[in-house]
């Protein structure tokens, strides 16, 4: 990631909305915009065995703030709170 002198890059944070859906887990990733962004959060889910049912992606500036509705392999959200967390972990590793 280029970065400016004097300029400082907050970083990623990566969010589970509790009670967002009914029929997915919602996952919220707030992280400076770079090439391949998408691609590393998608990569991600898909290691920690979710799919993507939907996704809203946004610029704000240099910050890209984006939304992802997953499921697990059967279809349902993620209710667990050691699976949520290592997903959380999962997607900031493959940020960092």
């Amino acid at each position: 990631m280029r970065v400016r002198p004097g300029i400082t890059v907050p970083p990623p944070r990566v969010g589970i909305v509790h009670d967002a859906s009914s029929t997915a887990t919602v996952v919220e990733v707030r992280a400076h915009d770079r090439p391949g962004l998408l691609w590393r959060i998608g990569q991600a889910l898909g290691e920690c065995g979710l799919s993507v049912r939907a996704a809203q992606v946004d610029t704000l500036g240099a910050e890209a703030v984006d939304v992802f509705y997953v499921v697990d392999a059967q279809g349902r959200p993620v209710s667990d709170p050691d699976a949520l967390a290592a997903v959380r972990r999962h997607v900031l590793a493959a940020l960092s």
